[in-house]
């Protein structure tokens, strides 16, 4: 890796994790809050695991811009 190209469309993934986790985050936060709806252990740990997923993804796609800089 390494031209501009790259930095361009690692930006543009990054971009875009961090949008998916805001609204999984904001999803996440309006399921749980429902009073008249009841959630499921695994429906929670499938949230749970999902942010991780997004999260660990922004970190590596942090490391690969960081790797583009040099």
């Amino acid at each position: 890796m390494g031209g501009a190209n790259d930095e361009a469309s690692l930006r543009k993934l990054l971009e875009r994790l961090q949008e998916d986790l805001e609204e999984l985050e904001e999803e996440k936060v309006f399921t749980l809050s429902q009073t008249g709806l009841h959630v499921t252990g695994g429906a929670v740990k499938k949230f749970e695991a999902d942010l991780r997923g997004l999260k660990e993804r922004i970190k590596d796609v942090e490391e690969q811009l960081r790797q583009c800089r040099g």
